[in-house]
């Protein structure tokens, strides 16, 4: 049985020096990563941050649809934000979950990468990790299992929102062929 969940990475990243930095959480990732999970039927979602104010920005902004009258006015999105987990590492997901991990990145990482679908052939627990800022700063990071291969685009611009890239991946490991 092949199971997948995903990470979104706020610490360690690299800023844009090339150093270990650290970015903030948004509520436009934490929704939408929820949704676009759901609808790929992928969870859960990991918000990875090491900052306590982070958490609690997380709780508060989840709360009211998971506690709160936001629920009783939209299940839909109260459903969806049941998969948010908000952990301070991948060490920590790891200590919970003997995930195998994936990174991703915008930049080609060499011959040692994988189309997502193969994902669905390996049994087990699957984790894709995405970074923030710069990019994820795998020196500080757990060893990967491998990298899925980047998005490749065609136009001017090198790099997409991480949001955006979720939904391509996803939507790559689930397409029937």
């Amino acid at each position: 049985m092949t199971e997948i969940a995903v990470a979104l990475v706020h610490h360690p990243v690299l800023n844009r020096f090339g150093e270990t930095g650290t970015t903030a959480i948004t509520s436009i990732d934490v929704h939408d990563f929820a949704r676009t999970c759901a609808f790929y039927d992928v969870g859960p979602v990991y918000l990875v941050h090491p900052a306590a104010g982070m958490h609690a920005l997380i709780h508060d902004m989840t709360h009211y649809y998971l506690d709160g009258t936001g629920g009783e006015r939209n299940p839909a999105r109260r459903e969806v934000l049941q998969a948010i987990r908000c952990v301070n590492s991948v060490q920590e997901i790891q200590q919970g979950d003997n995930y195998q991990l994936w990174y991703t990145s915008a930049t080609p990482t060499g011959n040692n990468s994988i189309d997502p679908s193969i994902l669905l052939e390996i049994e087990g627990k699957h984790l894709i990790v995405f970074g923030t800022g710069w990019g994820l700063d795998v020196e500080n990071m757990p060893k990967e299992n491998g990298w899925l291969s980047p998005i490749e685009g065609i136009g001017k611009v090198r790099h997409l929102s991480v949001r955006a890239a979720l939904a391509i991946y996803l939507d790559r490991l689930r397409k029937v062929k």
